[in-house]
């Protein structure tokens, strides 16, 4: 099971393509500790409901470095759950391949911008063996294009002094490509490669004003990539690169991606500031008439986990599109499995924006294209 926690809607930064610069307009919610208790403790129950040992908590935002303190009260609750219910030592990290083994497992993860580390909470983090996902687009002309700070100036500058040891911790590089950065992703892949990160992945930023001409300059950055992905792969150097790695692996190996990837029927759940729980992270808003509440963290969980909504997302889960029937790419296609693109690139889980569904069909004969020649 993963609890995500937005502790905050306030952020140090202002990205350009922030997607939640609506539904965070007012950047100043943050979340109470009886509301993140109760997430917590809900989220733990419905896992061992599940028949699960594994609880994965991502303190989310805004910026989650905002709110450290609630960051470690979060960790220590969770961990006395486990040792309330099971008596035991708390077994910190990812799942083991040990299915037999009984014990609970805590993992814990933060989503950041990393301009506000110190030495102080990377120990921290160190210590209590958090996965790092790190908002990073690359060098700093690339980074500072789009990923701002309130005054308009770059944020790259904050966070390069923390690059040689976020490298050595757990960390995942998360970049956002949009029309204004696009020219250079390559160039910036290579980079983010070149300090010593071994993983990372580049989202589009689905704004709905994409051009061809524009598609046509991102397919040769996306050429290039899949060109240098194939070369380290040769090579045997360890990065994964999940822009081209994910449309080959779907491919290949015959899974989809709601199936082994998307957790949104039944294995993850969103808390915003507020305590209203949601489906993904892109759905979280703490606006009252926001769509796709499954309900507050102080409601029956029973209601939350069989409601409407929850039936919904459900029947989601288990159904194709209409709109995608008899496409031979839909299984490998964000457009057609993800549900919080979907969410957000049409207003509902069952949309197809046209211009999702035109990328997935460039990157995706593009990727099968590099691993044919």
């Amino acid at each position: 099971m993963n609890l995500v926690l937005s502790l905050t809607e306030r952020c140090n930064l202002r990205c350009t393509y922030c997607y939640y610069k609506v539904s965070h307009e007012a950047r100043s919610l943050v979340m109470s500790n009886d509301i993140m208790e109760s997430a917590i403790r809900l989220a733990f129950e419905r896992t061992l409901k599940l028949g699960q040992r594994f609880l994965n908590i991502t303190f989310f935002g805004g910026e989650p470095l905002l709110c450290v303190d609630a960051i470690h009260r979060g960790v220590e609750f969770a961990k006395e759950l486990v040792r309330e219910r099971f008596g035991e030592d708390v077994l910190l990290g990812p799942p083991t391949t040990n299915t037999a083994s009984p014990k609970f497992r805590l993992r814990f993860a933060v989503n950041t911008n990393a301009t506000l580390l110190n030495a102080e909470i990377i120990e921290y983090l160190r210590r209590e063996k958090f996965r790092i996902y790190l908002s990073l687009d690359g060098p700093e002309a690339h980074h500072n294009t789009c990923r701002k700070q309130v005054g308009g100036e770059g944020s790259f500058n904050l966070i390069a002094p923390h690059i040689p040891v976020l490298r050595e911790l757990d960390t995942v590089v998360l970049s956002v490509v949009t029309r204004e950065n696009m020219h250079s992703l390559s160039e910036a892949v290579r980079w983010i490669q070149a300090q010593g990160f071994r993983n990372m992945t580049a989202a589009v930023d689905f704004d709905g004003k994409w051009t061809g001409e524009e598609f046509d300059v991102l397919a040769a950055e996306y050429e290039k990539l899949a060109a240098f992905w194939i070369e380290l792969k040769r090579n045997k150097v360890p990065f994964y690169l999940g822009t081209i790695q994910d449309k080959l692996k779907f491919r290949l190996t015959g899974q989809r991606h709601r199936k082994s990837s998307c957790q949104v029927a039944e294995g993850i759940v969103a808390c915003a500031a507020n305590g209203n729980l949601f489906p993904c992270t892109r759905f979280i808003t703490s606006k009252p008439d926001a769509p796709y509440i499954l309900g507050c963290v102080f409601d029956d969980p029973e209601q939350i986990w069989s409601g409407p909504v929850a039936r919904d997302i459900q029947d989601f889960f288990n159904r194709d599109k209409e709109d995608c029937e008899g496409c031979a790419l839909r299984f490998r296609c964000h457009a057609h499995e993800c549900a919080c693109t979907s969410f957000y690139s049409t207003g509902s889980v069952r949309g197809v924006s046209p211009e999702v569904c035109t990328h997935e069909r460039m990157l995706a004969a593009i990727c099968d294209s590099a691993i044919c020649d």
